[in-house]
């Protein structure tokens, strides 16, 4: 008698855990990669993005840039003069008297600009070696100031008052002076003219400037 030899048995639980553990292999490897091109593409959009705004912001710069060069120069008219546009002159003033000597400090704009000056000059006597003698001028109260305009070579004056030495007993005037040191109003710097006198006596005053 034959026997039939009975065919091998497979296990169907083997098989499906391995083909379970493929397909999640493939879908793993095929999310890193999609993951992968998605990140590219997203890193080039930024970087197209980020090329376009400096583009953006280049052009802006050179707009800004033509327009500057195109613009017409600005012009500043009637700011304060400043020394190195000032000349100075001393001359006789209209206000002399019994006991008082009248001076007019004369200013001449002497540079390429309109300018302006409005109120007191600083005054002092200054003797040779370039110090104060006596004290600087009082400023006259409650004069009148006024903003005065100067075109080119344009003049303005500020009076002065300076007492008559034969007024005053020894020792009351200080000799010595050989110069006015007179600072324009609103300026650090000062301008320097011959004195018309030598002494320095009480009640030295100055006027805010005024025109001719």
């Amino acid at each position: 008698m034959e026997y039939e030899t009975p065919p091998p048995q497979t296990n169907k639980s083997s098989n499906t855990l391995i083909i379970v553990v493929v397909v999640a292999l493939v879908l793993l490897i095929a999310a890193a990669i999609g993951g992968y091109f998605y990140g590219k593409s997203v890193k080039e959009q930024e970087q197209k993005a980020a090329q376009e705004t400096s583009l953006a912001e280049l052009e802006q710069v050179k707009a800004t840039a033509a327009a500057t060069l195109l613009a017409p120069p600005k012009t500043t008219t009637e700011t304060t003069c400043n020394t190195d546009e000032l000349s100075l002159t001393v001359q006789e003033g209209s206000g002399t008297g019994a006991g008082t000597l009248s001076y007019d400090l004369i200013f001449t704009n002497t540079g390429s600009r309109t300018c302006a000056l409005f109120g007191y000059p600083g005054v002092s006597f200054v003797n040779s070696n370039g110090n104060i003698v006596g004290e600087p001028a009082n400023r006259v109260a409650n004069a009148p100031e006024a903003k005065l305009s100067l075109a080119p070579n344009t003049k303005v004056k500020a009076p002065i008052s300076v007492s008559n030495q034969a007024n005053f007993t020894n020792g009351e005037c200080k000799t010595g002076a050989t110069k006015l040191r007179v600072y324009p109003p609103n300026d650090v710097g000062y301008l320097s003219v011959t004195s018309p006198v030598t002494a320095w006596c009480p009640n030295f005053q100055v006027w805010p400037v005024q025109a001719l």
